[in-house]
């Protein structure tokens, strides 16, 4: 693999752990993590990736992902420079792909633009958001994505308006292998003051009901349609369960905190468990909403 470490250069790091990564603060070495800075950038490393025989994905601020303790053979992108950048332009909020969501919600309440309150702690990506269609509160980004910028498996661009690209609860359909470069977001004006206000609304509420301080990848699970994932569980009676360091949260049922030294093994230990007994408690079958990547 010398020609590719050499082909990625001195933008990729290699070996790196996946615990240092990831908010669920677990996981074994990546093969390569590779900032890339432009859509062209991010073509050649994943063709040279691909040519090399790896598998590739985007990294974001994994957020929505568990690695397992083996780690991953292959090479994780982070999309950083101009690809990771907030503006505003007019109504709207243009976002890179690897800008951090919460920086958008930041701007948009300093410069007084509304609709994206609700997306407050949530600690991804736009473009990871995008890709997976973040949502709280009853609202999602799809509902305000005006345009997505994509780079294609054959190292195209092209920006699509956001209603041609088909979303639903918790996904997006993004062509297979498609890149999320850019998003622009459509918001509406109001009182700086006011946006601060609601944003801080929607925090107080997920620290009442949420463990923020915690180290958990956010929502293991999604939700059944008419039902709640998290209630389902508490139902089953998974509150405070544990595998190792990894535990059920007390605060809210839908999450898995990293005590401090929780393996991989631990935490999929624990989903297993948690998937048992909701099953056999109710008859559902709970699909996951977190990422699980990496060698078995």
């Amino acid at each position: 693999m010398k020609w590719l470490r050499d082909t990625l250069g001195e933008r990729a790091r290699f070996h790196q752990p996946m615990s240092a990564h990831t908010t669920w603060a677990v996981g074994g070495p990546a093969w390569c993590v590779c900032q890339v800075h432009s859509a062209e950038e991010t073509a050649a490393v994943i063709r040279a990736t691909e040519e090399a025989g790896l598998p590739w994905m985007v990294l974001g601020r994994g957020s929505n992902l568990l690695v397992s303790d083996r780690g991953y053979y292959g090479v994780m992108l982070r999309l950083a420079g101009p690809l990771a950048r907030l503006r505003r332009e007019g109504d709207h909020i243009r976002a890179g792909g690897g800008a951090p969501l919460p920086a958008a919600v930041k701007l948009a309440a300093r410069v007084g633009l509304a609709g994206l309150e609700w997306a407050v702690g949530i600690p991804g990506t736009a473009g990871g958001a995008a890709a997976t269609n973040a949502g709280a509160f009853g609202s999602d980004l799809a509902a305000l994505t005006r345009e997505l910028t994509l780079l294609m498996p054959d190292g195209e661009v092209h920006t699509l308006p956001g209603e041609q690209v088909p979303a639903g609860y918790r996904r997006r359909e993004l062509p297979p292998g498609a890149v999320v470069l850019e998003v622009l977001l459509a918001l509406q004006p109001d009182e700086p003051r006011a946006v601060a206000e609601r944003t801080e609304h929607f925090l107080a509420q997920r620290r009442q009901s949420q463990p923020v301080a915690a180290a958990t990848a956010g929502c293991v699970f999604k939700n059944p349609p008419g039902d709640a994932a998290g209630r389902l569980i508490e139902a089953a009676g998974c509150k405070g369960l544990a595998v190792g360091q990894a535990e059920v949260s007390a605060r809210h049922a839908n999450f898995i905190v990293n005590r401090g030294r929780a393996s991989a093994r631990d935490v999929l230990a624990l989903i297993e468990q948690v998937r048992r007994r909701v099953r056999e408690a109710t008859g559902v079958e709970l699909e996951l909403e977190v990422e699980v990547v990496g060698d078995a």
